[in-house]
């Protein structure tokens, strides 16, 4: 074989620069193509994540709503609360039966619940006791973030919805302490990521308890 042969089979400096060129160019796309998929199921992931979430929270809402109870209370005062009450903060309290009790203590199947927005976060807030005094313990529980807004209605024996409940008495604009709890709530929730959301929820057993 010949030198000049050799010389032929071989690549210039010019070749070898288009070569390495393409290369990277390739390497470029492919790793693009590579981040693009890596970044769309790190998108999936948090979707599956956030309506999981969303699920949940729903879930223990209409868990804690259909099991009122017409129980009324005494707050941390010592005064009355009626067994539903929505307060001026838009937060939902009320008395709810099926407490769950695994390790069988003397304690009562009933317990009182609330849901409010607090830092932006759907919270379920639980007291130890029904009937409280000042140090009696609270849990809280995000649900759900990301909450812009958070409002309810109420609908009663009649064929209205309300915006308060208790109603109040027509007379002396108080609310009435013993009244029977609604019917159906209704729960209005806007978020950053789902919008404004709506969900109805049967009061199944309104009961009065003890």
């Amino acid at each position: 074989m010949t030198p000049q042969g050799k010389l032929q089979r071989g690549f210039t400096l010019l070749e070898l620069m288009v070569a390495i060129a393409i290369f990277v160019i390739f390497s470029a796309m492919a790793y693009g193509g590579l981040m693009t998929v890596l970044n769309a199921r790190a998108d999936i992931e948090d979707s599956l994540e956030d309506t999981r979430q969303l699920q949940m929270a729903l879930f223990r809402l209409e868990q804690d709503i259909e099991q009122i109870r017409a129980r009324p209370i005494r707050d941390d005062f010592g005064d009355p609360r009626p067994a539903v009450l929505l307060d001026e903060f838009q937060r939902l309290e009320f008395t709810r039966g099926g407490r769950r009790n695994p390790m069988k203590l003397q304690i009562s199947h009933l317990e009182r619940v609330a849901y409010g927005l607090e830092d932006e976060a759907l919270v379920r807030y639980a007291w130890a006791t029904l009937d409280r005094v000042q140090d009696t313990a609270i849990t809280k529980t995000i649900l759900l973030d990301d909450v812009i807004d958070l409002n309810w209605r109420f609908l009663g024996a009649g064929s209205d919805w309300e915006d308060q409940w208790p109603i109040p008495d027509p007379t002396t604009g108080a609310p009435a302490l013993t009244a029977p709890p609604p019917r159906v709530i209704e729960l209005q929730i806007e978020t950053r990521r789902w919008g404004e959301l709506r969900a109805l929820y049967r009061i199944t057993s309104a009961e009065s308890a003890t």
